[in-house]
């Protein structure tokens, strides 16, 4: 999240919750939505839905999960707080609910753990147990420390498939040598199987977390919901001064980052056999942020769309795709207003569309609902 690091430490007072700033559009498929200002937050990463409709979010700088009620108040303490470090693009990232939480109430995080008297800083997974917004038992299930002491590309997102599989995206943290070298976590997304003694790589190759490489920065990505025998995920890529992508990611494939990268091609020396070229790609760099795709009853005309959020512009943009998903048939940007869409979507219980952002008038969760 290169574009995050020019934001100063924001340090917020919290205002009742109370939807604002309410704006009607419709959009190009005909579907009428209602924009509105659902809370302010202090610099709100990820957002998560419990089953039971709670809405759960990372704050960046403080190391914080919060948690707010279906009725849509705010818990006043954290549900919990861990030791992180805020410093540029690190700080409290990614956050996803256990398949099995229903049952043992596990919530997954990733964070940039700080620097202690012993131990570097490091990209950690920690898994804690949340009881009626009391998160306890905190437990690492895995830790890559910064070496070179990166302060950006960092990705630290999280997803389940419905295997119960355990998805991470990792940033090429300032080395661009990581992307194009599968022994190395980084600047990749990671598959694991969960098992009772921790995580078990189940990526490309035995006894290899990566499931796909050759990124620079995937901030986020989400599992295609709609596609039968394979898991494809969609994933929001940030290059330098070119090429920002939306990528379809699949088992084994090559993403193009690395060394000498030379823009609208790939790093120098790849192996083009698996090579997977993206599905959008974006220059001048617009910073595409969070990414969900739509499966909602709610509205039938997005289902199956690919929506995320661009830092630079704050633009919420909708992808369709063909009927193999494998292309994009159009793209458009629903109208939302200034600053609406910054950091993450994601889809809440009741088919709206969630967005986190964050500005010079601190930090919000606005909502899209659909009606």
């Amino acid at each position: 999240m290169r574009f995050l690091t020019s934001l100063l430490l924001l340090a917020l007072v919290f205002a009742p919750n109370t939807a604002q700033d309410a704006q009607t559009f419709t959009d190009d498929l005909g579907v009428r939505y209602t924009v509105e200002r659902y809370m302010t937050a202090n610099y709100p990463v990820a957002l998560a839905f419990a089953p039971d409709g709670r809405l759960f979010y990372t704050e960046k700088n403080t190391g914080s999960v919060r948690v707010v009620s279906v009725e849509g108040e705010r818990q006043a303490e954290p549900v919990i707080n861990l030791p992180t470090s805020g410093l540029a693009e690190r700080g409290m990232l990614g956050i996803a609910f256990d398949p099995a939480y229903d049952e043992n109430g596990h919530i997954w995080i990733a964070h940039i753990r700080e620097a202690t008297t012993r131990d570097l800083a490091a990209f950690q997974v920690v898994r804690f147990v949340e009881d009626d917004g009391i998160g306890s038992d905190p437990e690492v299930m895995l830790s890559i420390p910064l070496e070179n002491n990166a302060l950006i590309h960092h990705g630290g997102n999280l997803r389940f498939d419905d295997e119960g599989r355990l998805y991470i995206s990792v940033g090429d943290q300032e080395d661009a040598a990581n992307s194009q070298d599968i022994a190395t976590p980084q600047g990749s997304i990671l598959r694991f199987e969960v098992g009772e003694d921790g995580l078990i790589p189940a990526g490309m190759e035995d006894d290899n977390p990566v499931f796909a490489y050759g990124f620079r920065n995937p901030y986020d990505f989400d599992i295609d919901p709609l596609t039968d025998n394979l898991v494809r995920i969609f994933a929001t890529e940030n290059g330098e001064n070119c090429d920002d992508e939306i990528n379809m990611v699949l088992r084994g494939f090559n993403y193009g980052a690395g060394p000498d990268y030379e823009c609208g091609g790939t790093a120098a020396g790849i192996d083009l056999s698996f090579y997977q070229p993206p599905l959008l790609s974006y220059t001048p760099t617009e910073a595409p942020t969070g990414l969900a795709v739509y499966g909602h009853e709610a509205v039938p005309e997005w289902v199956g769309s690919v929506f995320f959020c661009t830092w630079n512009s704050s633009v919420l943009r909708r992808v369709t795709l063909n009927e193999g998903r494998n292309a994009v048939e159009e793209t458009a940007d629903l109208a939302l207003g200034e600053g609406v869409c910054r950091i993450d979507v994601a889809v809440g219980p009741e088919g709206g569309l969630y967005m986190a952002s964050v500005g010079e008038d601190g930090g919000e969760i606005w909502r899209v609902l659909p009606g």
